[in-house]
């Protein structure tokens, strides 16, 4: 008698529990039946990260200067500065070449030998040092990790971070571009182990997207920077030698060299980030 009621007892508790099962198996399909997440999900689905960003480049007083330089500044058209002013230290003002037709809106030049304003010399020291300083930082900033780039970067998408090149770095075969992916603070830093070179034809131009900007862009080049005719660009560059704008290059950012000369050809536009 005792065994008739409890058969029937364990019979429902057994078929709750399966259909108990059933739910939770279910509870996991997408509406085609199949698993919605496999057990190994992570092998099979690549997850986007948040990029990471190194420290900003502090450049303290040089980055009043949309133009520093060693030893010389050189305009031969109609170049415009925006909003910066041009220095020069060691040189002096006598190698300072073409302004006007070069004009300076918002800003003036500042040579080592200036006399009447005798704070000129020890601002353009300061200046230089903190050139030097900041141009350290770039080239020893470890992280986040450096990404290994080479060659061309013509047609890549970048994220936040450091890139470095042991040697020379092309912009030719189509635009990098800069991705800040909506992070208005996103920091790049590009440690260019030789020379850094634009290229105008089927790109050659650094294009900013998803709310990246010029002021956080910092390419410290080993050697020297050459900008291609009609060429757009973004960012800081700051070159141990020499840094040169070809005709109708433009830049949203800095010019700064610690030992050489600057050379603007024709109609070169600097305009402060």
């Amino acid at each position: 008698m005792k065994l008739k009621i409890v058969l029937p007892i364990f019979a429902t508790v057994l078929v709750g529990l399966i259909s108990s099962c059933s739910n939770e198996l279910d509870a996991g399909k997408n509406p085609n039946g199949t698993l919605s997440e496999p057990i190994n999900s992570t092998a099979l689905t690549t997850v986007a990260t948040p990029a990471v960003s190194p420290m900003v480049v502090d450049l303290k007083t040089a980055a009043r200067f949309g133009i520093l330089s060693g030893v010389a500044i050189t305009s031969t058209g109609y170049s415009t500065i925006n909003n910066f002013d041009v220095g020069i230290y060691p040189g002096v003002r006598s190698q300072v070449v073409g302004f006007p037709p070069a004009v300076i809106l918002n800003g003036a030049v500042y040579a080592s030998d200036d006399v009447a304003n005798p704070g000129t010399l020890a601002y353009l020291i300061q200046a230089k040092q903190d050139l030097t300083d900041a141009y350290t930082f770039a080239e020893s900033a470890i992280s986040p990790t450096p990404v290994i780039i080479a060659g061309d970067q013509g047609g890549r998408i970048l994220t936040a971070g450091i890139y470095k090149s042991t040697s020379t770095v092309l912009i030719e075969s189509g635009n990098l571009t800069l991705d800040a992916q909506g992070d208005s603070t996103a920091v790049w830093i590009f440690q260019v182990g030789s020379a850094l070179t634009t290229v105008a034809g089927t790109g050659g131009n650094v294009i900013l997207t998803g709310g990246a900007q010029a002021k956080n862009v910092f390419w410290q080049v080993t050697s020297s920077a050459t900008l291609g005719a009609n060429t757009t660009f973004n960012g800081n560059i700051l070159a141990l030698t020499s840094i040169t704008l070809n005709s109708g290059a433009t830049i949203t950012g800095r010019v700064l060299a610690r030992n050489a000369a600057v050379t603007l050809t024709s109609t070169n536009i600097l305009t402060k980030p």
